[in-house]
């Protein structure tokens, strides 16, 4: 019997590991972004067919917490997978290329 994982992606998205130092600031028409002293405040406005809503989110982010750019339309997110650099992934997955 052989030992199977899931095929690794390689897909690569921008975005930034933040720290408490990080700071940021973005806006576009549908989002209004900051991130100082780790929180991380996001005002979106989603619009559709016969309705408009608006978000104000603020999350408490922790040092090494990973924000990727999701695109014009949401700005920065926090993604619910984990998310680590290509040299952390070679690293977790190089212990197990032998086998």
């Amino acid at each position: 019997m052989q030992k199977f994982i899931r095929k690794p992606s390689i897909d690569m998205y921008p975005g930034i590991k933040v720290d408490k130092k990080s700071t940021l600031e973005y806006e576009n028409e549908n989002v209004k972004q900051t991130l100082k002293n780790l929180k991380f405040h996001s005002v979106q406005t989603v619009k559709g067919e016969n309705f408009e809503s608006t978000y104000d989110t603020v999350i408490h982010l922790k040092e090494g917490d990973v924000l990727i750019f999701d695109g014009e339309k949401r700005g920065y997110i926090l993604p619910v997978e984990g998310f680590v650099t290509v040299k952390e992934a070679i690293k977790e997955l190089d212990c197990i290329k032998d086998i």
